[in-house]
């Protein structure tokens, strides 16, 4: 008999991150190695396997509510070996299975969620992101229904574009106003960089800063088009879905005709949920096996990559000019 590691180097810097992320918060707490029977108990439909499941498997990491008695949050960092080893995989769409199952929000974990952009890892900021967005919402949510409800028959025919299809005024649209209060915290850094260092100015990425208009009289040299920010691709992806951002650098006083001395596309693709069992397709299919509809498993949205993906393809955008302005631009004196 001898002793082993706890966890590998990798599960250290998730729980490391994980602390770190609700540390501010007397509200949650981080449990390492959570068998599945101790948050989860069996019902009268569940299979064999399930059961025997519940009692074997563990998860890596789960998020607990001091004033809740269930867990909120699931966490699994996968290796390479989830996606190649034929047990890890079964393994993992049974515990996908019975998360969906439980409605209990499941965040499988790669390497490319650890590691730091400007200062902050994007699991770090979705675990920020999604105790914002539980306690933020709702208070929005009431704010939006009372302005609703205050709207005449005329300010509500005004938006209408059809029969049941409003172009929804941004007072209303909680989930944009949630995104701009909270961006991807890399984003307002690069939009400040390009305007100190090259002239550059995008400004809907520069107002996402708290402190930008310091940054108004700046000398602005070149004018950045992201086409109105982020856009979702409305093509099917499967089981991801598609972020971009289209972005164009002009000189400023240049007509919007002329073509971009550099344009470039950012993209995020991000999971949307995960399969439930073999050769699922889309989120929400049915088990030919089974015949059964299979519900989507994967982590809230207020700390989901495809809720917030927009924002990264849009730093990434953003990114694309940095590194071309930085071969081909003289900085600022």
């Amino acid at each position: 008999m001898e002793l082993h590691a706890f966890e590998n180097q990798s599960e250290k810097r998730t729980r490391r991150i994980l602390e770190i992320a609700t540390q501010e918060s007397s509200m949650y707490w981080v449990n390492a190695k959570t068998r599945l029977e101790e948050v989860l108990s069996p019902s009268k439909n569940d299979s064999p396997a399930e059961r025997r499941f519940l009692r074997d498997a563990h998860f890596d990491y789960t998020l607990h509510k001091e004033s809740s008695d269930k867990v909120v949050w699931a966490f699994e960092f996968d290796g390479p070996g989830h996606s190649s080893d034929p047990d890890a995989i079964r393994r993992d769409r049974l515990k996908n299975r019975i998360c969906a199952k439980a409605n209990l929000p499941l965040l499988r974990i790669e390497d490319d969620l650890l590691q730091a952009t400007d200062g902050v890892s994007l699991l770090e900021w979705l675990i920020r992101r999604w105790m914002s967005y539980e306690r933020i919402l709702p208070r929005m949510a009431q704010d939006r229904d009372r302005t609703a409800a205050a709207m005449s028959d005329e300010d509500w025919d005004e938006l209408k574009i059809s029969q049941d299809v409003f172009i929804l005024p941004p007072e209303l649209d909680t989930e944009h106003l949630f995104s701009l209060r909270n961006p991807y915290p890399p984003l307002p850094k690069i939009s400040v960089r390009l305007l100190k260092t090259f002239g550059i100015r995008e400004p809907l990425s520069l107002e996402l800063n708290p402190d930008w208009r310091e940054f108004e009289d700046i000398e602005t040299t070149w004018h950045l088009s992201t086409n109105g920010g982020p856009l979702p691709d409305l093509n099917n992806h499967g089981l991801y879905s598609r972020s971009y951002c289209e972005v164009a650098l002009r000189r400023v006083g240049e007509e919007w005709p002329s073509p971009p001395v550099f344009a470039a596309t950012g993209e995020y693709m991000a999971r949307v949920s995960y399969p439930t069992f073999p050769n699922q397709r889309t989120p929400f299919e049915r088990n030919s096996a089974t015949d059964e509809f299979e519900a989507p498993c994967g982590p809230p949205y207020g700390g989901s990559l495809w809720a917030a993906g927009a924002e990264i393809a849009w730093y990434r955008g953003m990114r694309e000019v940095e590194k071309w302005a930085t071969k081909n631009l003289p900085k600022l004196t």
